[in-house]
């Protein structure tokens, strides 16, 4: 006699039927149940595997951070290794950057040259030679039109990728040339084959906008320091004076504005870190203005009120900020507040005169550019030299 087991707690009877009376494979079943673990896996492992993934790149970020900008400052790491991760900043986040600006400017430029010159070539052979009403005729000048503006806002865009993109990879060659923190700037501008005192205008550049952090030139504009602590005033060679009444007004700038810069140097430290940003910015651009006067002293009149009564002024401010020590009273406190913000603004106003004591020399240079290039063109030295003396 065949024994039959009893309903199983879920209903089923032997043979996979249910109390409805319905069939279910049990091979179903089991595949059913194995899917729905399989699902489980999948989506436990994917939420771990994004986690993961997030944090490996949260970890990647910040080494990227800690080997770009938050390290640049760190002088402690031997010059070499300063010197080769300030040249890839360089290389990665400005020349790069304006390479990719000029291959954009050129690309589009010559996209919308090449059109504008189909629109007029259009434009010029007639409605009716293409077989168009007047209405319809009409589209061709007004894209050419179009296109004009376009072709020379993506030109002056790729003009000026180039020009950056040449600059500052004359700013690399530069650091290349550079063997320590402090630096002979005759003998780097002869390394990297360039006029001194181009070299010199150009780091003052980078230096006023950060790109070399840390960085300055000497009054006297002879020697860069990679490392502005390690400028000292007594360091600067006297220069000759070129006249007696000149020479005279501008040594005695030269002296006062060294006396400053090494005031602000001796400030550092002493009102909190976000007046030493302000004090190292302003350290950086006073020192090219006292450099470009040491150079081109006719410009004394144009930094008379800057020496006579802002450097004084700023200097004053500082001292009576330093004066209140560290209390916290309240007056004290929004003094030290109201001295910390004005001087974000004077490094805005002494980086707009350095700026536009560059401006007039820029029109000299670009003169003498355009002169020193006719003349080798009328002597035939701008290209081939033997083929240049034959038609001579």
């Amino acid at each position: 006699m065949a024994y039959h087991h009893p309903y199983r707690p879920n209903g089923k009877r032997p043979g996979g039927e249910k109390e409805g009376g319905r069939a279910e494979d049990p091979l179903q079943e089991e595949f059913s149940g194995l899917d729905d673990a399989i699902q489980d896996v999948v989506q436990a492992g994917t939420h771990i595997g994004s986690e993961v993934l997030g944090s490996i790149g949260d970890a990647l970020r910040s080494v990227g951070e800690a080997l770009g900008g938050g390290r640049l400052h760190d002088k402690s790491v031997p010059f070499l290794n300063w010197r080769n991760r300030v040249d890839r900043h360089i290389k990665n986040d400005k020349q790069d950057s304006y390479l990719a600006v000029a291959i954009v400017g050129w690309t589009f430029a010559a996209c919308f040259g090449i059109a504008d010159l189909v629109m007029g070539i259009l434009t010029a052979v007639g409605a009716s030679t293409l077989g168009l009403t007047p209405e319809e005729f009409m589209v061709f000048p007004i894209l050419t039109g179009c296109f004009v503006p376009a072709t020379l806002g993506f030109g002056f865009m790729g003009w000026t990728g180039v020009r950056w993109y040449g600059f500052f990879k004359r700013i690399r060659s530069y650091l290349r040339c550079a063997r320590d923190w402090v630096c002979d700037l005759p003998q780097l501008a002869r390394a990297a084959g360039q006029p001194e005192e181009k070299v010199r205008e150009e780091l003052q550049k980078v230096i006023v906008d950060g790109t070399l952090p840390g960085a300055m030139l000497s009054p006297d504009g002879k020697t860069l320091y990679l490392d502005e602590n390690r400028y000292t005033p007594a360091e600067d060679p006297q220069p000759a004076p070129r006249d007696v009444q000149a020479g005279s007004e501008a040594e005695i700038f030269r002296r006062e504005g060294a006396e400053f810069l090494e005031y602000l140097r001796r400030s550092t430290g002493k009102l909190g870190a976000g007046t030493d940003e302000e004090l190292a910015q302003m350290r950086r651009t006073c020192a090219a203005i006292l450099g470009f006067v040491n150079n081109h002293p006719e410009q004394m009149p144009r930094v008379r009120r800057f020496r006579e009564y802002y450097l004084p002024t700023t200097r004053k401010l500082l001292d009576t900020a330093q004066g209140l020590g560290e209390a916290e009273v309240q007056h004290a406190q929004e003094i030290r507040r109201d001295i910390t913000g004005i001087l974000h603004t004077l490094n805005e106003a002494y980086s707009k005169l350095y700026d536009v004591l560059l401006q007039d020399v820029s029109l000299d240079v670009s003169t003498e550019i355009d002169t020193l290039e006719t003349m080798l063109r009328q002597d035939g030295l701008t290209h081939d030299f033997e083929a240049d003396f034959k038609n001579g």
